[in-house]
């Protein structure tokens, strides 16, 4: 098949070994299967690096949120969840509601509370009227009455939205099928 042989045939007009292998047109056949099957995967396999990029996108911005909150509660004072959206395009925790993704060095809590937005697959995170947002957690970690609020995520295929509700519950919920997060 796609290995040399040697036979062992004697030929009176011709050297006594011959070595057959593939012919040109074989090895051409075979080069256009193999193209024909590679373009068919990769646009799947794009699909499929967009569906994790975003997966991973949605629960980091649930996490920091979930971060946030376990720091009011532990520390018994307000932890504030800044998302910068207008510019600077980050995510971060601090202790300072007017923290900047410029500044968060100094009023970050540390650097994994910090956190630049990807713009891999044109993710997007937005906030009601598409405005930065802080979401305040006090000290029993709950937000302030009537301060619910949503993240919607989206990237080029998938939507999905963090819920933060007044009694500090936060909800990730895709509008797409993933395992591990619930549908909305």
């Amino acid at each position: 098949m796609a290995f040399w042989t040697i036979r062992n045939e004697k030929n009176e007009n011709g050297p006594p070994d011959k070595v057959a292998g593939l012919s040109l047109l074989e090895l051409l056949v075979s080069l256009l299967i193999l193209s024909i099957l590679s373009l068919l995967t990769v646009p799947s396999f794009q699909r499929w690096q967009e569906k994790n990029a975003f997966k991973y996108f949605a629960t980091r911005v649930t996490e920091l949120a979930k971060q946030t909150r376990i720091h009011s509660l532990a520390q018994q004072k307000t932890f504030y969840l800044i998302a910068k959206i207008e510019t600077d395009n980050c995510l971060l925790i601090s202790n300072e509601q007017d923290c900047s993704c410029a500044s968060y060095q100094t009023c970050a809590l540390n650097e994994a509370s910090y956190w630049e937005l990807p713009t891999a697959w044109n993710t997007k995170l937005s906030t009601v009227g598409s405005t930065d947002k802080t979401v305040a957690f006090n000290k029993h970690g709950t937000l302030n009455f009537g301060s619910n609020t949503t993240f919607t995520l989206s990237s080029e295929h998938f939507n999905a939205k963090v819920t933060f509700s007044s009694l500090g519950r936060i909800r990730l919920c895709s509008e797409q099928s993933f395992v591990g997060i619930a549908p909305c």
